[in-house]
């Protein structure tokens, strides 16, 4: 197994720190850090920049995210440019949130997930072509009908070579059970983001998130909080999983967040290691 971080979240550290990306990036490699997770806006806009640095450290890319709206476009093919710099960067996968159903559009539910899910199954057809996986992953949010267990199994059923990105932290925000949900999808994951969730901030300014019975969660440093990732981690390796362990820590203080990813790497390299 590998070892990520999300881009983003490095940049938010660096951006708080007033430290290089360079000195970031390369302490972070020091760690253990081998990847770079990217969104397609961002790269695009700090491709000039970081590209030159990831040459330098020898960093790769392991996957790219990106927001479109097949729900409500009659044609989003911005996936197309998402999974050619995919192929451009040597990543094997992409994952490709395909919309949301907005307040007020609860009645044209129905109508909307399936708009999205015939844009994912053209994005899937594309990325076969191209030798890049498409993924979808257990996603945060209300607006989003593949957030739940049940949500995501409808979107695995009708698309047959969609795979998951699966999110170790997700599905606690619905009241679920993340082992439930890494059970039955884990035959169709070929990524894992790893995000720990902890009752209590770790840091002054973790930003707190209300689950759906109206209570509140922190996003944390991997191994502070109460997702069972050790667990899966062992189901992993036990399974063979060649694939990358991906760090987010989206919410976290930014103020800490550089320690924090150094502790997260940190962290999973030893686990990769005991199980």
């Amino acid at each position: 197994m590998k070892i990520a971080a999300f881009y983003e979240n490095i940049k938010a550290g660096v951006e708080a720190s007033g430290i290089s990306m360079r000195e970031a990036l390369s302490g972070l490699k020091e760690a253990g850090l081998e990847l770079l997770y990217m969104n397609y806006e961002v790269f695009e806009e700090d491709r000039k920049i970081l590209e030159p640095v990831m040459k330098e450290l020898g960093l790769g890319v392991e996957g790219i995210y990106r927001f479109l709206d097949f729900a409500h476009l009659n044609s989003d093919e911005r996936y197309k440019d998402c999974i050619d710099l995919a192929v451009e960067m040597h990543a094997d996968n992409v994952l490709l949130i395909p919309g949301m159903i907005e307040p007020g559009e609860e009645t044209q539910s129905e109508f909307l997930t399936q708009r999205m899910i015939e844009g994912l199954k053209q994005a899937v057809s594309y990325g076969e072509l191209r030798g890049v996986k498409v993924t979808l992953e257990d996603f945060d949010g209300m607006a989003a009908p593949f957030n739940s267990i049940r949500g995501m199994q409808r979107f695995f059923d009708e698309i047959p070579g969609l795979y998951c990105a699966f999110d170790t932290g997700n599905f606690i925000m619905y009241k679920e059970d993340e082992m439930e949900g890494f059970h039955l999808f884990k035959d169709r994951t070929c990524t894992v983001h790893v995000k720990d969730r902890s009752f209590y901030p770790v840091n002054p300014k973790d930003e707190e998130k209300i689950v759906t019975d109206g209570s509140g969660i922190y996003p944390c440093p991997v191994g502070k909080g109460h997702i069972r990732i050790d667990q899966i981690i062992g189901e992993l390796k036990k399974d063979g999983y060649e694939g990358t362990l991906i760090a987010e820590l989206y919410g976290c203080d930014e103020d800490h967040m550089l320690d924090d990813i150094r502790f997260s790497i940190e962290w999973l390299k030893n686990h990769i290691k005991e199980k």
